[in-house]
């Protein structure tokens, strides 16, 4: 056989096997998202690049269930929380135009922002290390009504200037928090003196040719092939009426085959946007001289042996993850108009279906990790996430260390990958760190979003006197009063919008709600309560609520 010939051959038989492994992928990725073919139903859209090709992309459910309007690739999602390397992307284009740095301090920008003890720099914004307390959070300590009440950035910006404290000093550690996007924002507009949508047109959207990608900035625009997002209830699907206008956190849109070509940016394989990538990506140091996993409106990851970067994001119409590996050139997109549909563990699941080799995952592990085995006893114990009631129980069974969160029903087995380190056996991008630090004993991240946890001393119940913190409690920070009472041998809570919340004993002094709230009771030196210091979801610590009669 002739050397052409033989190359023909072997150029075909690669042919084939490529398009067999292709049609083996779509077939298992059709299978896996089949549960969400409805006709009756909001659903999803899905978008796969592998080695810089799209090699899957279609859409499940309907956009609308007015008209029975069928999601596809190039439906317009609300992305939420993905949009936050958008305006990450702003920041970069104002500082390639010498307009602003990372070192500057935002009060630069933001005069009417309070003087804290330490300056809080356009990149602790950036990596979410401010330690500003989440707006989101923070409404809903008020008592605000998203359903009847307007809010746009500047209502944003108003609540953060009358927070008298700060989570944590600027640069100490990773704290989520939507207000440092809607600060960013605030800050683009007034340098550049338009509005973010306009700007990101104009510096990003228009170059990468993604038009069916904008922000949010007004009401009444038509927007074509828009999916409405909806909640499910006992009565069936209801699509949200607010009328809020805060955006830079959250509130773009996009379709999945526009965010597909995002991917390829973050790949680094459009040549004039490849030093957007590269800050996008890039890792700040925090105060400790340790390494961010959180960059700049990316998370950062490793996932079998491969490094990750992307997003998630969560609203009341919908769920949505985008990721990107630059050696695999693999771009996955998933976007829902409902949250009951888990946009990332579908990301993840796909992401398995690519990475069907373990090789590199083993081989990497002994590379650049070794570690032995440790006695997983000193783990065992119960936990507290800081500024938060949320506990984890952590326990042996079966030789296997196990998880079980009091919001979650069914423990989770876990599984050692470096000294001090475990993941969770069925989501390797869940992980556990059990690193010794001053400020807390464990961190649980997932996809590279930190949660904090301390070990706990939790109270019996039937120790705890709660008639002594009964009574009429008010925030300055928050203008609002919460009424605590008795009922039943239980304590309750009433304030503006929220009545009859049943509250159970943590630690000494401490409440929680079981949904990320914690009560923390002031006493003076005569065991009298005086006061109570509100933290909730991890991102907000210690508002101080004063006893009625002391104030």
């Amino acid at each position: 056989m002739s050397v052409l010939k033989y190359g023909i051959v072997v150029f075909g038989f690669l042919v084939a096997c490529n398009v067999n492994a292709q049609a083996n992928f779509t077939d298992k990725i059709d299978k896996l998202l089949s549960v969400y073919n409805f006709n009756d139903a909001p659903g999803l859209s899905v978008k796969v690049i592998n080695e810089g090709e799209s090699i899957y992309s279609k859409g499940f459910g309907l956009s609308n269930l007015d008209y029975t309007v069928k999601n596809s690739d190039s439906t317009v999602y609300d992305f939420a929380s993905i949009g936050k390397q958008f305006t990450a992307s702003a920041i970069w284009s104002l500082i390639k135009e010498d307009k602003i740095s990372l070192e500057d301090d935002i009060r630069t920008y933001l005069p009417e922002f309070p003087d804290y003890e330490n300056i809080i720099k356009i990149k602790h914004l950036l990596n979410h290390t401010s330690g500003i307390r989440n707006y989101h959070t923070l409404m809903y300590l008020a008592g605000f009504d998203y359903n009847t009440s307007y809010y746009d950035n500047n209502t944003v910006l108003e609540l953060a200037i009358k927070q008298k404290h700060l989570n944590h000093q600027p640069g100490e550690k990773v704290s989520y928090s939507n207000t440092n996007y809607n600060l960013l924002t605030i800050i683009v507009e007034r340098i550049s003196g338009q509005n973010l949508n306009d700007y990101l047109k104009h510096h990003v959207f228009s170059p990468l040719k993604m038009n069916a990608t904008f922000v949010r900035v007004e009401h009444g625009k038509p927007v074509k092939n828009k999916a409405i997002g909806y909640m499910k209830s006992k009565d069936g699907y209801s699509f949200s009426i607010n009328t809020q206008l805060s955006y830079g956190a959250g509130s773009m849109y996009a379709s999945v085959n526009d965010l597909a070509i995002w991917t390829r940016m973050l790949n680094e394989q459009i040549p004039r946007f490849k030093p957007l990538a590269q800050f996008l990506k890039e890792a700040d140091i925090l105060n400790s001289g340790k390494k961010l996993n959180y960059a700049r409106g990316l998370m950062l990851d490793t996932y079998k042996g491969f490094n990750v970067v992307g997003h998630s994001g969560y609203g009341f119409g919908g769920r949505s993850h985008l990721l990107a590996i630059k050696e695999k050139q693999i771009g996955i997109i998933v976007l829902t108009n409902t949250p009951t549909i888990n946009a990332t563990s579908i990301a993840y699941q796909i992401l398995d279906a690519l990475l069907l080799s373990e090789e590199k995952t083993q081989k990497d592990n002994k590379v650049n990790s070794p570690f032995e085995k440790q006695n997983i006893n000193g783990f065992v114990g119960e936990y507290k996430e800081v500024n938060s009631d949320m506990t984890m129980t952590l326990f042996i069974e079966n030789d296997t260390l196990k998880a079980l969160g009091s919001m979650g029903k069914i423990p989770v087995s876990l599984v050692q990958f470096a000294k001090d380190k475990f993941h969770r056996a069925q989501s390797e991008n869940v992980k556990y760190d059990f690193t010794i630090s001053e400020n807390h004993d464990m961190i649980i991240s997932f996809g590279g979003t930190p949660f904090y946890f301390k070990r706990a001393h939790f109270v019996d119940a039937n120790t705890v006197n709660i008639l002594e913190y009964i009574g009429d409690y008010y925030a300055e920070e928050l203008d609002v009063s919460y009424h605590f009472y008795t009922e039943n041998s239980t304590l309750k809570l009433s304030y503006k919008g929220h009545e009859n919340i049943t509250l159970k004993p943590v630690q000494l002094n401490e409440f929680g709600n079981n949904d990320r709230t914690l009560y923390h009771f002031v006493k003076d030196k005569n065991d009298k309560v005086t006061g109570m210091l509100l933290s909730c979801d991890g991102t907000v610590k210690d508002i101080i609520f004063k006893k009625e009669k002391d104030r």
